[in-house]
Order: structure tokens, then C-alpha cells, then sequence
């Protein structure tokens, strides 16, 4: 009789401790994918590298993680990516920190996940850039008078700023934003009151009615 009431007690204290150690196990797993989930990052990656300086010169990744952020340089690797110039990827990576890192390397490792797209872009030259013309003008000083000037930016979030010269080739209409191609050319000797750089269109990309 005493071994029976043994056995029972060991399977009424086991019944009660099985819920616990489900949700124990429960909890336990949803802390390593949450874990695991914060490892990981999505990268967007630029059509070109640039000029950068770690330990020394080098060519660095341009990196950013939303499309309103800034280009940055990326003085690391992705292990598992293979770069090819002229597109834009979207990846998504986990980072891994590095015990006792080389004084001259990342504190981080990344490893590709997934790339998620790759993008062709078409290449610009040094000497032309892309800006979006704002569709009022402003009041504004150049020289020795007073004048309009479009409003100008580079990137949509990035504020406007005063353009005190004209873009050959394009004609403007108040009421409308432009996204325009342009050429910059550098004036030897340019008069006191204008601009060192001359400017013509190339391509109006977009003209958007506001």
C-alpha cells in the first residue's frame, strides 16, 4: 500500500509540474527567435563604391538601411554577397559580434540571409548629378541685386535650398516640381557675381503638377 501511495504522489507532483515546463520551453524558444530576429538587418546597397580610408585606402560599399537615409561607407564584408557594380541590392543580414576583433577590423560580422532584389542601374559620370526643382520661387540676393531663385535639392529628404544660377536648356513653370538630369561644367574665371559652375539639362525625368 505504501508504494501505491508512493506512485501516486510522484505522478501528481509530474502533473503538475508539466505545465510548467511547457511554458518554461514555451518561453525559452520565443526568446531565441526573438533573439534571432534582432540579429538581423536589411541592408540597401549602392550602384557604386566609393573612395574610403580605413587602416588604409580602400573601396567601400555604400550603404544605407532606408530609402530616405544617407549613402554611407561600409568598411566591412558581407560574407556569402558577391558585389557587382552598376546595381542596387536590397539584403537582409545577420550581424554576429566578434569577441577580441583585430584592432583594424569590424566588432561585426555580417552574413548574408537573403538578397532580396538586385537592381540595375544606369551610371552616371562624375560630372552629372540628378535634382528635384521645387515648384515655387523664392526671393533671394545674389550679387549686386535682387532676384528669383528656383528652389533646389538632390534628394527628396533633404531641405530647399536657393539656386542663384540658371540650367541651360530648361525652361521653368511655377506650379510644377521637376526631377532633372543635369551636366555641371566648371567656368574658368567666372565673374565676381555668378556662379564657377555652369549647369544644362540633359533629361527632364519627371514634371509633376502641385
Amino acid at each position: 500500500m505504501g508504494k501505491i501511495k508512493f506512485m501516486k504522489s510522484i505522478a501528481t507532483i509530474l502533473k503538475g509540474a508539466a505545465p510548467a515546463l511547457a511554458l518554461f520551453a514555451m518561453t525559452q524558444c520565443t526568446t531565441t527567435a526573438n533573439a534571432s530576429a534582432g540579429d538581423e538587418k536589411t541592408f540597401i546597397v549602392g550602384p557604386q563604391t566609393a573612395d574610403c580610408t580605413g587602416v588604409a585606402p580602400m573601396k567601400c560599399l555604400q550603404v544605407k538601411e532606408n530609402t530616405s537615409g544617407n549613402w554611407t561607407n561600409f568598411y566591412s564584408n558581407i560574407e556569402g554577397f558577391t558585389y557587382e557594380p552598376g546595381y542596387e541590392y536590397v539584403l537582409k543580414v545577420k550581424t554576429e559580434k566578434i569577441a577580441n576583433p583585430p584592432a583594424d577590423g569590424s566588432s561585426i560580422k555580417y552574413t548574408l540571409v537573403k538578397q532580396v532584389s538586385k537592381t540595375k542601374k544606369t551610371e552616371m559620370a562624375a560630372n552629372e548629378k540628378t535634382i528635384i526643382v521645387g515648384p515655387q520661387t523664392v526671393d533671394c540676393s545674389a550679387g549686386a541685386g535682387r532676384m528669383k531663385c528656383m528652389q533646389v535639392k538632390e534628394s527628396a529628404s533633404e531641405s530647399w535650398t536657393n539656386f542663384y544660377s540658371n540650367i541651360e536648356g530648361f525652361t521653368y513653370e511655377p506650379g510644377y516640381e521637376y526631377v532633372l538630369k543635369v551636366k555641371t561644367e566648371k567656368i574658368e574665371n567666372p565673374p565676381a557675381d555668378a556662379s564657377s559652375i555652369k549647369y544644362t539639362l540633359i533629361e527632364q525625368v519627371s514634371k509633376t503638377k502641385k
